[in-house]
């Protein structure tokens, strides 16, 4: 009795008929495929489609020219799988045939369904040309030749940054970086919904686009930079690029202006970005965060990062991101601005997390006071987390004798009669000013006239100052003056007390205490509690 061949020896018989191969096992033949089911990619080239290869062409030169073609850009370093445009050819009759595939005699494209007709590749575009690809996804309606030298001219960014690309993470869509995802509140391009290609293009160049490295764009020379995302600091010249007196002069759009370089209704230096034209100054200053400010090498900030020592302020929730943040001014931590009367220590995760880093700085050094100490006074008008009355600071340098090793490092004293007095106005004698003023619902934020409690930026120019005094606006004036024998006091310049100085930029005092009050020394460092 004959034994029947089994349907699988049938099948791979008819398998190597139709493909035109030996048995052999040439590093060529249909035995050495190697099975699906990886990476399509690894799939096709590591047996057959390399440089190895004598028969089947390497995807990543050009008709064995050596020269570069799209599979570079594609393949290579987008990792787009080979059956986005090679659809269901692995099964097509005229592969692995023993003859090499070229068109216009075999068509070798076929588009999946991401790009529905009339996405088409024209095998017979004819000399000089060897195929033209029109209305892809990513493309749009441009004709593209296959082997052409020219840079593709991408029409629409969301219509392939609405998605994951290879290791790049959503750009637009409901769960992107702007407008069009609900939770991000705060986006360069300040439009409600995802920024246009040519809003795209203000800070990214293309000309080298889908090599896989991240290229932006200089707003006062329109040179390129390229984005080292191990080094954050790489991005450091592009923000304060547009970040200075005149804004983007290069790259700002058709209906745009240096100072509204997207012309999407917000204006570098204008409320509610009133700060945004003196930044790349502020950061050459002599204190604060900026490069002179006196952070060691392993912990100097630069622009971008995740909020932690010797990254930046500006990201999103821990990653290094320029688009946008669930966090206002695109802050890496959470920094709240338009806030009401009650402290709330979220509001400053920013920094609070940072500062934790550098003792002396902590939330706690700035907030503390002595328990039963002259400063542990009934803050009347604010609310507090802590203490029988719900007014008192939420830290204390100690607690019932038990030292915690904190400093109150600024603070009121008000003594009647002394000559570094006001007249008490706030009904006591001497106060945190730091946790007073936390306290204060008395500002115009940042210009808007939207009434907000007083924030660390309201006297602190966080990006760099020439005032050595805790980097406070130069505009203040705030500094050091002759000790009454036991503490070191400071004071902001008489204009400060005298005229409505604090009351516009940079500080945006709503009411203005200090004219009322008339001069008033602070202390500063050390205070004798």
């Amino acid at each position: 009795m004959k034994t029947l061949p089994t349907p699988m020896i049938v099948l791979v018989a008819m398998a190597f008929t139709v493909a035109g191969c030996s048995s052999d096992t040439g590093s060529d033949a249909i035995t050495k495929r190697q099975a699906q089911g990886g990476s399509q990619t690894s799939s096709c080239t590591a047996k057959c489609h390399n440089g190895s290869s004598s028969i089947a062409p390497d995807p990543l030169v050009t008709n064995g020219t050596g020269t570069h073609g799209k599979h570079i850009a594609h393949v290579q370093n987008t990792g787009i799988p080979c059956e986005k445009c090679h659809a269901n050819y692995i099964n097509a009759a005229t592969h692995m045939n023993g003859q090499i595939d070229t068109g216009p005699a075999v068509n070798v494209v076929f588009f999946d369904s991401t790009n529905p007709p009339p996405a088409q590749f024209d095998k017979n575009a004819g000399p000089p040309v060897a195929g033209i690809c029109s209305n892809l996804a990513c493309h749009g309606p441009d004709t593209l030749d296959w082997y052409g030298t020219g840079a593709a001219n991408f029409q629409n960014c969301g219509s392939c940054h609405s998605s994951a690309i290879g290791t790049r993470r959503r750009v637009t869509g409901a769960q992107g970086d702007f407008g069009g995802n609900a939770l991000i509140v705060s986006h360069h391009v300040t439009t409600t919904g995802d920024p246009a290609r040519e809003q795209c293009l203000v800070c990214h160049d293309q000309s080298t686009h889908t090599a896989g490295t991240v290229r932006l764009r200089i707003a006062d020379t329109n040179a390129s930079i390229v984005h080292n995302p191990l080094i954050p600091a790489t991005l450091e010249p592009f923000c304060l690029g547009c970040h200075d007196v005149d804004g983007a002069m290069a790259t700002f759009i058709t209906g745009g202006t240096p100072t509204a370089p997207f012309n999407d209704g917000s204006t570098l230096g204008v409320a509610p970005y009133p700060y945004a034209k003196r930044i790349a100054g502020s950061w050459a200053k002599s204190y604060g965060h900026g490069p002179n400010g006196g952070h060691d090498a392993g912990s100097r900030l630069t622009c971008l990062g995740t909020g932690q020592p010797g990254t930046g302020c500006h990201g999103s929730s821990g990653a290094i991101n320029a688009h946008g943040s669930a966090h206002q001014v695109l802050a890496a931590r959470n920094f709240t601005y338009a806030i009401g009367s009650t402290y709330n220590e979220a509001d400053y995760d920013l920094c609070y997390t940072c500062h934790a880093a550098y003792p002396g700085f902590t939330k706690e050094d700035v907030l503390a006071v002595k328990f039963g100490g002259i400063l542990d006074s009934d803050y009347g008008m604010l609310t507090g987390p802590s203490g029988t009355d719900g007014f008192n600071p939420p830290y204390y340098t100690d607690q019932y004798g038990v030292p915690k090793g904190l400093t109150t490092l600024f603070a009121d004293h008000n003594e009647s009669g002394s000559p570094f007095n006001n007249p008490g106005f706030w009904g006591t004698p001497n106060m945190n000013l730091h946790w007073f003023h936390l306290g204060m619902q008395v500002t115009s934020l940042r210009g808007t006239g939207t009434s907000s409690r007083l924030i660390c930026v309201n006297c602190h120019d966080v990006h760099g100052a020439s005032n050595p005094y805790g980097a406070t606006y130069d505009e203040m004036g705030y500094l050091h003056v002759a000790p009454d024998g036991t503490n070191l006091l400071g004071m902001m310049n008489d204009d400060a007390y005298s005229t409505s100085l604090l009351n516009s930029y940079p500080t945006y005092c709503a009411f203005n205490c200090h004219p009322i009050q008339d001069l008033t020394r602070a202390w500063f460092y050390p205070i004798v509690e």
